[in-house]
């Protein structure tokens, strides 16, 4: 049974549409949340044939983007990315989703920082966009 999800600290954070655990710890509050997935399928040729044989995948690649809040005092729980520091830039992470409202689990992704950004608004929540580069995407109770 998944542990209970605590819901957003109104005062933080509002409008969001997906819970984001990482390494099993809560990170925050993600949206904007997009995956994409290349099965990279290719035709199958053969000697004496103008049409392909079959249809094949010969790799898999894929990537997933969010946006966090971007805070400016320090919560508990928050997990730092350290892309700067060379020993750790290539981390993985398994990133948990979960939808705000049902609490049912969308997936499983495992991937490291490929890029990240940031964008000030003064009339809005500020937001830090951040890239992972997928080793695995596991689709669970909550993908329909």
């Amino acid at each position: 049974m998944p542990e209970p999800v605590l819901p957003p600290n109104p005062d933080v954070l509002t409008g969001n549409d997906a819970i984001i655990k990482i390494q099993g710890r809560i990170a925050g509050f993600g949206k904007s949340i997009q995956v994409s997935i290349n099965n990279n399928v290719r035709p199958i040729e053969r000697i004496g044939s103008r049409k392909p044989a079959g249809l094949k995948s010969l790799n898999w690649s894929g990537t997933t983007s969010m946006e966090f809040h971007i805070l400016v005092t320090a919560q508990d729980g928050v997990i730092p990315f350290p892309t700067s520091d060379d020993e750790r830039a290539d981390d993985l992470y398994q990133i948990v989703v979960i939808h705000k409202k049902t609490q049912k689990r969308i997936g499983i992704l495992i991937g490291a920082v490929s890029t990240e950004g940031f964008s000030l608004s003064n009339n809005d929540f500020s937001g830090r966009s951040i890239e992972f580069q997928l080793m695995d995407w596991k689709p669970l109770e909550g993908f329909n």
